[in-house]
């Protein structure tokens, strides 16, 4: 059996930390799903939320189940990739980082696909039969939010995450495609004058869509990639729509096929984006729907955006892609973090051992050259906990000289992210580095401890068993 969303699930317990059910009927496109979610939120509550009984885009009881908030604390990550959870800290970055250079060939299933149990086409293929989230109040509309997959014509397939908006139409969505390689792919069809096939997978194993967050180069077959980080091949079936010219993961919960239509384009946004903005409107693709595959007693998934629930899917490829480039440059690098308080996005923190003189500045030029879109590194000592935000700030607001070791940083990549992504506004021209580590050129205090032996000796569980 190939690595799917079920067996996960099945592995989660009940409850706070795990998984939550919902019985009673919500209207996701009425901001019943993220009002909750919300609601957790400001409880510091971040249980996986299965909605058990949505009701679709028609307000009819829909067949499918909506999951969402699964990514919401980096426990479940950890254990997502095959460790415990325990393994929250830089153990998790260099498991990703381990994970993105391997590759497993797919395995091509000879029997019936589980995603094919039912399968829509011509009018039954109505998108508004889903039950799709509506995130934020000025978003455009109810938008899906999980991975794509494209062929490119040269061959390869390439997966990324990208929005779907629903418009109101029962067979056509507008796709807000950003990354390089997709981007590619899009451009590559249409210079043929033909649709360029797609498909939106909206339910697998976490691991598939973790993996396909890895920054792989052009060329790289995604699906071996992915393979990786199941530990297994990925089972592959032919598509409902183009046969075995287009191969879709036999193991996924739900599927809609669809071909981009050359130089077709619609509004897209605003949507409420991991930042915790709106990115303005603009134009983006058609989404023909040709198919709707899925599994019985279907489940699709969905991604708070902005919220828990998508800051590791920012912070964990982008700690794993700076383990991979800074340590064996700097290799007295202790730990590094990319915090949920940045949304996974803007600020990153590191810690040294034995700082050397220029060092702090070499780092950052050489993170930001890696990943334009932080805004922030601070470099702290080995002794500031990096996953403790409250430990960085401490060093942030004790260590620094504001005239001497605020750093900002200009040139080409210290552009505001603005100016590419969309996130933020265009304001800012420069990047700062922080640097937050002791003091050593002049006489200045240690920080106070407690002795490492009577933490160890004296636990707390033996004197106060109720706290």
């Amino acid at each position: 059996m190939g690595q799917d969303l079920r067996a996960y699930l099945s592995r989660l317990a009940p409850g706070v930390s795990g998984l939550t059910e919902v019985d009673r009927s919500v209207s996701p496109h009425d901001f019943e799903v993220t009002a909750l979610l919300k609601q957790l939120d400001d409880r510091q509550k971040y249980p996986a939320v299965l909605f058990k009984n949505p009701v679709d885009l028609y307000n009819q009881p829909s067949p499918f189940q909506i999951l969402t908030n699964l990514y919401a604390t980096r426990s479940r990550c950890a254990e997502m990739l095959g460790l415990s959870s325990d393994d929250t800290r830089g153990s998790l970055a260099r498991r990703y980082a381990r994970l993105s250079g391997t590759s497993i060939a797919p395995d091509v299933l000879s029997q019936d696909a589980p995603v094919h149990d039912v399968i829509w086409t011509g009018a039954d293929a109505d998108i508004g039969r889903l039950p799709i989230v509506r995130h934020f109040a000025m978003d455009m509309g109810p938008t899906l939010t999980m991975t794509h997959v494209m062929r490119a014509p040269e061959g390869h397939y390439n997966i990324s995450f990208a929005k779907t908006f629903y418009k109101w139409h029962p067979s056509e969505m507008v796709v807000s495609i950003h990354t390089r390689d997709m981007s590619r792919i899009v451009r590559e069809y249409a210079a043929r004058g033909e649709p360029a096939p797609i498909i939106n997978v909206l339910g697998h194993h976490p691991a598939f869509h973790l993996g396909s967050l890895a920054p792989n180069a052009w060329g790289v077959n995604d699906y071996e990639a992915i393979g990786g980080f199941l530990n297994q091949p990925l089972r592959l079936a032919p598509s409902v729509t183009w046969g075995d010219r287009f191969m879709v993961p036999a193991d996924a919960e739900v599927i809609i096929e669809g071909e981009i239509p050359p130089e077709r384009k619609d509004v897209c946004d605003p949507f409420g984006e991991v930042a915790r903005l709106y990115q303005a409107q603009c134009l983006r693709p058609i989404f023909q729907v040709k198919a709707i595959t899925f599994r019985r007693n279907p489940i699709i998934q969905d991604i708070f955006s902005g919220f828990a629930d998508s800051f590791p899917l920012g912070a964990i490829p982008k700690e794993a892609g700076l383990e991979t480039a800074l340590r064996p440059l700097f290799p007295n690098i202790s730990e590094i973090h990319v915090p949920s308080s940045g949304c996974g996005v803007y600020v990153c923190y590191i810690s040294l051992r034995d700082v050397q003189d220029g060092q702090v500045e070499a780092i950052g030029q050489a993170v930001f050259g890696r990943i334009g879109v932080l805004q922030c590194v601070v470099v702290v000592d080995a002794d500031i906990d990096v996953f403790n935000e409250a430990d960085v700030l401490w060093a942030i607001h004790t260590y620094p000289s504001l005239k001497d070791d605020f750093l900002p940083l200009t040139g080409d990549f210290a552009k505001h992210p603005g100016e590419r992504s969309g996130f933020g506004t265009t304001r800012w021209g420069s990047k700062v580095v922080i640097n937050a580590t002791r003091p050593r050129h002049i006489a200045f205090g240690l920080r106070s401890e407690i002795p490492a032996d009577a933490l160890a000796r004296m636990k707390l569980s033996d004197f106060m068993p109720n706290i």
